[in-house]
């Protein structure tokens, strides 16, 4: 979880977000969940992977592809930004 709130705390900073971190009942890991500043006319939902050997956490999007930046949070939060506030 501690890999969603570096993601949340870089969003914040930037401004024009929503963020949330959910915990689903039971047995569920947790996820991100970010609106846009439009009001929810772009959402996304974000998971994590842990790799496998001790790797370190993967952002995952909702379509189940990895966020670029490889972990690293600052990265994954301006992936996710231009998804959910694309500049048109």
């Amino acid at each position: 979880m501690s890999w969603l709130r570096a993601v949340v705390e870089v969003l914040d900073a930037a401004g024009g977000f929503k963020t949330s971190i959910r915990q689903p009942f039971g047995t569920g890991a947790p996820f991100l969940h970010v609106v846009g500043e439009s009001g929810g006319r772009f959402a996304e939902t974000v998971r994590t992977r842990r790799l496998e050997g001790g790797g370190g956490v993967r952002g995952v999007w909702s379509w189940g592809e990895d966020i670029a930046g490889g972990g690293d949070a600052r990265e994954a939060a301006r992936a996710i930004s231009r998804v959910v506030n694309p500049r048109m």
